[in-house]
């Protein structure tokens, strides 16, 4: 690749990040992304965007393992680029978004260099379906695989020995021989979609189907037809096409994110389960159908029942088996376990160990990503390693490092003295007979200073400040628009 008279070696971030070049990407007819020396994500073109369900202004930020999943590699290929410090050339591979839709693609990937230094990763990529190009992507979960490919975890993947997962491991390992339906609670990042997958390993159905569907990434109008399918004049242009259950008959079902279905899908889901047939939409039949349901939930389901976001009958139908996964702060013992697992992944890493002072502020941190957030700093610090063989505070990334200060820093400052009274913000007291002080102005500063500091905590990311607050993510959004709160805010 040469860009003037510039070889590949040569080419740095602001080489390729200049208004002239991003002019170009900004047209390009394929996708285009650029991440700094540390995978965070600086820029994506509209059209790479688009096929993989984000905004451009949600994606600019965040590390690139936040937006996608490595889908049965080692690493993402971006991250073996920047890794490596090679182009890799027409790669031919299917990758996989958070929100669960995967695709077929050919990309290049460059390395940029600033003086020698590793500065990121340029990558162009062709869809293989022209489809995506035309906004009807594909919303499968996976790809056409056998069976055996479905299953690629099992209980030996989950490491640990803290002892609230390993009883978790148990309850699973044991209500996987039955065919009872299981659902699985915890944060994100905490490897739910681990268990269910070596629930579907362990029983007697691992033949059969793993179909798996994110439920909060799909659109109401269309989850329908994707869980159910479609008969031909449903709508315009629908076909005859079969959904979820019938794909999964005789296999498992494994519903992510239930607490996102809509309320009036959840209950046509009910009658599926109690029935155990399903119809298509615009057919006046019904087929039988015979499929094991996981479902998985970011939060306690009594919380999300008491919430209203979750029908109580279909909790009780869904959660025969209830497995509690625990997040990872509150089993730091097992983080030494963690990392080496990630270290000897790929046998890459021969020697590599992490320093006793990272390992300190490994256990001093709450880890609010849980186990995706460690794998993401640790594959950040390989990137940085270079030729060295010990992970020091300066090889870890950036934005880790600022919530690592930014934690020694709260902690440094003094604490208030204890009061049994709770302090009020804006509470009126030193108010006067002639004052005018409106109360939806202090009402919408107070919210907006809550806002403004749990987005704070949680990076900006709006998702998981709306999950903090009790809130769903479009909802803390139109308040964020209402309150004039923008990403400069936080």
């Amino acid at each position: 690749m040469l860009i003037g008279t510039k070889s590949c070696s040569d080419v740095s971030m602001a080489d390729v990040m200049t208004p002239a070049m991003r002019a170009i990407w900004d047209h390009m007819s394929i996708g285009v992304a650029i991440v700094d020396g540390e995978g965070t994500c600086v820029y994506m073109n509209e059209i790479q965007a688009r096929v993989d369900g984000f905004s451009t202004s949600g994606v600019v930020g965040k590390h690139i393992t936040e937006l996608y999943v490595p889908n049965g590699m080692t690493r993402i290929p971006t991250m073996e680029c920047l890794y490596r410090g090679e182009p890799l050339l027409r790669k031919a591979y299917w990758y996989k978004t958070i929100n669960n839709s995967l695709f077929s693609s050919v990309t290049d990937f460059y390395p940029l260099f600033d003086d020698g230094r590793k500065d990121g990763v340029l990558a162009f990529t062709m869809w293989v379906d022209s489809a995506l190009l035309t906004g009807e992507a594909k919303m499968n979960t996976r790809a056409p695989a056998a069976a055996s490919e479905s299953t690629r975890y099992t209980f030996e993947s989950i490491i640990g020995h803290d002892p609230a997962l390993r009883g978790a491991i148990n309850d699973a390992r044991v209500a996987a021989k039955s065919p009872v339906p299981v659902m699985i609670w915890g944060e994100n990042g905490t490897g739910k979609e681990l268990f269910a997958q070596a629930l579907h390993a362990a029983s007697p159905r691992k033949d059969y189907p793993f179909v798996a569907v994110n439920c909060a990434a799909i659109p109401e109008n269309l989850l329908e037809g994707i869980l159910f399918g479609t008969s031909k004049g449903a709508y315009t242009d629908a076909a005859d096409k079969p959904g979820l259950f019938e794909k999964a008959d005789g296999g498992t079902l494994l519903l992510d994110e239930l607490n996102s279905m809509p309320l009036g899908l959840q209950a046509k889901l009910l009658r599926v389960l109690q029935e155990k047939r399903v119809r298509r939409l615009g057919a006046n039949t019904e087929k039988d159908v015979n499929v094991r349901v996981i479902s998985i939930l970011n939060e306690p389901p009594i919380t999300a029942v008491s919430r209203g976001i979750l029908r109580n009958d279909l909790y009780y139908r869904l959660a025969v088996v209830g497995i509690a996964v625990p997040p990872l702060r509150e089993r730091l013992e097992d983080i030494p376990l963690l990392i080496s697992s990630f270290l000897q992944r790929d046998g890459e890493n021969p020697g590599v160990r992490v320093s006793d002072s990272v390992m300190k502020l490994f256990w001093g941190y709450s880890w609010p990503g849980n186990i995706r957030e460690l794998l993401h700093v640790i594959e950040g610090s390989l990137a940085l390693l270079g030729e060295r063989t010990v992970i020091t505070e300066d090889c870890l990334p950036r934005q880790f490092r600022e919530a690592c200060l930014s934690r020694r820093a709260a902690e440094s400052q003094p604490q208030p003295a204890a009061s049994n009274e709770i302090p009020f913000i804006d509470d009126y007291r030193d108010v006067r007979r002639n004052s005018v002080i409106p109360l939806k102005e202090k009402l919408n500063a107070f919210e907006s200073r809550c806002i403004r500091n749990v987005l704070r905590v949680t990076g900006g990311n709006v998702s998981k400040a709306a999950r903090i607050m009790e809130l769903t993510g479009p909802g803390l959004r139109y308040k964020m628009k209402q309150l004039g709160i923008s990403e400069e805010d936080y």
